[in-house]
Parts: structure tokens; C-alpha cells; sequence
């Protein structure tokens, strides 16, 4: 999917009619780039706290900290750090990883991709629908533009969507546990 279905989805769900195509006015104009913004901030907040990229990446330790800006892509949080074969403890600050390393690690981080967005780029985010999208969009796009209640209704509905995403195909059982007297 693109990002003008979801822009047709949301003017759909708005009751507008659809000039996605060509928008001519300039009320037109400012709605489609309300939610191309809004569509920028749904993707943000999914990858970066639900459904985060993944990548590893070699880095070199010197007192015992590495430098984030280096990194080939922006970080959102470490994962983990592995010196030779041994996984090692970590922490963070806003510029540096501290590791109880030295020389070269290897580091598995999360990250956000660096994307312009279009209404021709592909809006593909692993397990997310188009109608979790839109409503997150609109929720966006309301909020902004001071209609709180309609905002607060699509918002509702994308968390419960989203809430969905994050827990798909896993287990929510508690362990078995012995309690005492």
C-alpha cells in the first residue's frame, strides 16, 4: 500500500470526497499535507516502540564507550553489545554506549529509517493494516487541527489496534507459581 490509499482511506472515513488525485484548493492542499505529516508521526511511533528495525553493526570501544552519532543509522536504544563471544552489560546516555568492552564489539540496536515520505511511497509496516494506519493518521490529523473528540474516537481505535500488532501470536499466560502461607 501507498501512502495516497491511505490518504483515499482517510477521506473516506472523514466523509470527504476523494482529491487525492489532484488536490486544487487550498483547504485541499493543507488536508493532504496534514496527513501526510500525521502519516509521518504513525510511522514514527510504530517502528520506533512497536514494531522497531533491527540491525547489528561493528563498533570499536575506547574507555569503554562508543560514540552513537557514529553509527551508520539513527539509534533509537541498544539492544545488546557482544565483546568476542561474550555478551556484556550496557548503558546509555544521549551520545554515548558504555560497555564493559574494549576494541571491537559488535552492537544490535533498534533504529529509525530515514525516510522522506511521498504520497507514492510504500507505507508497509510489517502486520500493520491500512485501517490501524488510517485511524492513527486521522487521530493525528484531528488532534492538530483542534478536533479533540473525533481525535479522541480514532485514537481509541488505533491503540486498540495497535495494542493488537504488539501482542500478535504471543503467549499471554502467566507462569505457574507456588505461593506461600
Amino acid at each position: 500500500m501507498t501512502v495516497k490509499q491511505l490518504v483515499k482511506k482517510c477521506l473516506e472515513k472523514l466523509n470527504v470526497e476523494d482529491f487525492s488525485d489532484d488536490p486544487k484548493t487550498d483547504r485541499e492542499k493543507n488536508l493532504a499535507n496534514g496527513l501526510l505529516n500525521a502519516f509521518e508521526a504513525v510511522y514514527g511511533e510504530i517502528i520506533a516502540e512497536y514494531v522497531p528495525f533491527v540491525t547489528e553493526e561493528k563498533v570499536v570501544f575506547e574507555n569503554g564507550r562508543t560514540s552513537a552519532a557514529e553509527l551508520s543509522k539513527q539509534i533509537v536504544y541498544p539492544i545488546k553489545v557482544v565483546c568476542g563471544r561474550r555478551q556484556t552489560d550496557f548503558c546509555t546516555d544521549a551520545e554515548y554506549i558504555y560497555a564493559e568492552a574494549e576494541g571491537e564489539a559488535t552492537l544490535t540496536y533498534a533504529y529509525l529509517p530515514s525516510t522522506e515520505f511521498t504520497f507514492e511511497s510504500k507505507a508497509d509496516i510489517m502486520g500493520a493494516s491500512a485501517d490501524m494506519l488510517s485511524d492513527g493518521m486521522l487521530a493525528q490529523y484531528c488532534l492538530a487541527a483542534g478536533m479533540y473528540e473525533l481525535a479522541k474516537s480514532f485514537d481509541a481505535s488505533y491503540r486498540e489496534k495497535l495494542w493488537k500488532l504488539r501482542y500478535k501470536n504471543k503467549g499471554m499466560r502467566m507462569k505457574a507459581r507456588r505461593w506461600d502461607k
